[in-house]
């Protein structure tokens, strides 16, 4: 279950940055927060991905449900 968490929401933010990395590529340290971001959502003792996917993407999912 954790890991289909990470896959489901790293595969929603790849999508939403291949539109907006053109325009916030040029953001001084942008791939080095985007390295730690992915790092944060991967990590077991910060479980960022099983958090965003529990506060964002299962509400969301669970609403569109009939």
């Amino acid at each position: 279950v954790r890991w289909m968490m990470y896959w489901i929401v790293f595969a929603l933010f790849m999508a939403t940055e291949t539109f907006t990395d053109i325009l916030i590529a040029w953001f001084p340290f942008y791939y080095e927060v985007k390295m730690a971001f992915v790092i944060w959502l991967l990590s077991p003792y910060t479980r960022g991905a099983s958090l965003l996917y529990r506060r964002f993407v299962h509400p969301t999912l669970a609403r569109k449900e009939k």
